[in-house]
């Protein structure tokens, strides 16, 4: 019972002290190592995400309540400044801006966070009886890609798209070159798309950009 208790109270003081040089604050989660915490914080930045797609993809089901466009070209009268056909036009681009930039959100920024980052993270050591993750400080700056690639994402929805004036890309989310109209110039907002997507998984995403050097330098333009 005395060697029992004793070891009880070496632990406990060793738990403290340990405790004693963990960061508090701010500090605890910008520069955790942590993989409980750094599971948590993916979460929660899926969580966020989420709720910036679910409101694009309320818009979009608010559009298809019911046959025609019923919303989409309001928003594009009032954005554009442009009435009739024009507004038509623009309308059917921005549901398709809309549509791109929800299904980025939701793969790159939601599922995939949550899965791999949030509740990998936070199990998978200890499924495995490992202490921390292998390399704990590439794991932390690993989440802390993602928050700027989310900032890049809905920069791309109010930057130069198709045509001139058009806010956005809608080229759908694999952003392959050769799926859009050979009459759009895709312009900065797909820039943008293509760089925040490369700074989340890119090697991945390398079969689904690829595009020859014409392509390429048009992307640039």
């Amino acid at each position: 019972m005395a060697d029992t208790a004793h070891l009880e109270a070496h632990a406990t003081g060793h738990d403290h002290a340990h405790d004693a040089h963990q960061p508090t604050g701010w500090r605890r989660w910008v520069y955790s190592t942590n993989h409980k915490d750094i599971g948590v914080m993916y979460l929660i930045f899926s969580i966020v995400a989420g709720i910036v797609g679910g409101l694009l993809s309320g818009v979009m089901r608010l559009e298809l309540q019911e046959p025609g466009i019923q919303i989409f070209h309001g928003l594009a009268a009032m954005t554009y400044g442009v009435e009739g056909d024009a507004a038509l036009d623009a309308g059917k681009h921005m549901y398709n801006v809309f549509t791109t930039a929800h299904a980025l959100i939701m793969v790159f920024f939601v599922v995939m966070p949550a899965t791999f980052g949030g509740f990998g993270n936070y199990f998978a050591p200890l499924m495995i009886g490992a202490p921390d993750t292998a390399f704990p400080r590439i794991n932390n700056i690993a989440f802390w890609l993602l928050p700027p690639s989310f900032i890049l994402l809905l920069m791309s929805l109010f930057f130069e798209g198709a045509g001139a004036g058009a806010l956005g890309f809608g080229g759908g989310w694999t952003i392959y070159p050769r799926s859009r109209p050979p009459a759009i110039q895709v312009r900065r907002s797909i820039s943008l798309s293509r760089r925040c997507t490369s700074r989340v998984f890119p090697r991945s995403l390398a079969p689904l950009t690829s595009s020859p050097p014409s392509s390429i330098c048009a992307l640039r333009a």
